[in-house]
């Protein structure tokens, strides 16, 4: 062998040989040198793979099943209370007004993520591997930004519905026309600041679809100007819009005590639809915070137990509000409450006729002076 070799094969052959050498004699300390790579045989067995997939996915047993469960419950009650509310609403003559328009259209937005979304997202942090595909990947991360979008943009065009109502009754009316061009339109713009999440997000070679913005200048501008367009620019507007609507109902007496005005008195159903629109908009700009903050921050998934933990806390927060929202609206509204009874009782031919004249005359009511 070695009388062969020539001299332009020395140099090349002489750390291969050290390397042999150092591996034959100690395999299980050997390192490598630069350049040279060293492949592991894949894991056989169904001992293997459930540890490989423990690896994947950071995450306890334990963890893994009380996510499940939390989550689960969320999308329950998330996907039977947005369902009931639409149903209800279609339903009963008495609830459809041109505020319970955008209602729907919110529940539209929480059933899309309920659907679209939540279970793909729990399915990757318990399976701890994307299966997927690259292009469901880009549909869920779309669809995870599509929907506070477009109900950040429907709870302002409630804050303008609310605020001419209240406060100039006779200068502008939201009609019907133009509640369901407001809903168009705030789709649209949702879409559209939503498109740049399916260029951003994807599925790696290691089957893993990315929780966070990719920490480059794509991804900072992006979420700057998403932050700012989408959150807080409409935030700051609702909440203006509201301040003047709370200001002109109620007033600061002389000794301090918030009172009701005397003259030009709001109805009640109107003063207690402020207040559902109040929590309801402090409940979903509070829960959506969190996300934005942590698109913001531009984690790094090196370790992914981390990003696995903190991607399933802000989804959690985010995801509640679709399942509270039913809950305020029933407790808040009336003529829901009504509704919901109503809508039961239709399928009982007795209990329909018995109710046939209340639910006629107050839809009548109820298109006159909408809430």
């Amino acid at each position: 062998f070695a009388p062969n070799m020539d001299n332009s094969s020395g140099p090349f052959l002489l750390p291969t040989l050290l390397l042999l050498l150092q591996n034959i004699s100690d395999p299980k300390t050997s390192i490598p040198p630069d350049g040279y790579e060293m492949t592991e045989p894949p894991p056989t067995g169904s001992s293997s793979s459930r540890n490989h997939t423990l690896l994947d996915s950071g995450l306890r047993p334990v963890e893994i099943a009380a996510a499940s469960m939390v989550w689960g419950v969320l999308w329950l009650v998330s996907i039977f209370g947005n369902f009931l509310v639409c149903l209800v609403i279609h339903r009963s003559r008495r609830t459809q007004s041109t505020t319970n328009y955008f209602v729907v259209s919110m529940a539209c937005a929480d059933l899309l993520t309920s659907v679209a979304s939540a279970p793909f997202l729990l399915l990757q942090l318990t399976y701890g591997r994307w299966m997927l595909g690259n292009g469901m990947c880009k549909l869920v991360r779309y669809v995870q930004y599509l929907t506070p979008a477009v109900q950040i943009c429907v709870l302002f065009c409630i804050g303008v519905d609310r605020f001419y109502t209240i406060v100039y009754p006779l200068s502008f009316k939201v009609s019907r026309e133009k509640a369901k061009k407001m809903i168009l339109a705030s789709w649209l713009c949702g879409a559209l600041f939503a498109s740049p999440a399916c260029f951003l997000y994807g599925s790696n070679s290691d089957q893993h679809c990315n929780f966070f913005l990719p920490d480059s200048w794509q991804g900072a501008a992006y979420s700057i100007i998403h932050l700012s367009v989408v959150f807080l620019i409409p935030s700051l507007l609702i909440i203006l819009f509201y301040k003047k609507v709370v200001k002109y109902i109620w007033r600061i007496g002389t000794n301090g005590m918030t009172v009701r005005r005397t003259t030009n008195i709001v109805p009640r159903t109107k003063v207690k639809t402020i207040k559902m629109f109040l929590m309801l908009n402090s409940l979903f700009l509070l829960s959506c915070l969190p996300f934005y903050i942590v698109q913001l921050w531009h984690p790094q998934e090196t370790d992914y137990r981390m990003s696995s933990l903190v991607f399933l806390a802000v989804t959690w927060i985010s995801f509640s509000s679709s399942a509270s929202k039913p809950t305020l609206y029933s407790i808040y509204n009336a003529n829901f409450r009504r509704g919901m009874k109503e809508t039961f009782c239709m399928s009982a031919m007795k209990c329909y006729r018995s109710n046939a004249y209340t639910i006629t005359t107050s839809s009548r009511i109820a298109k006159k002076n909408h809430v």
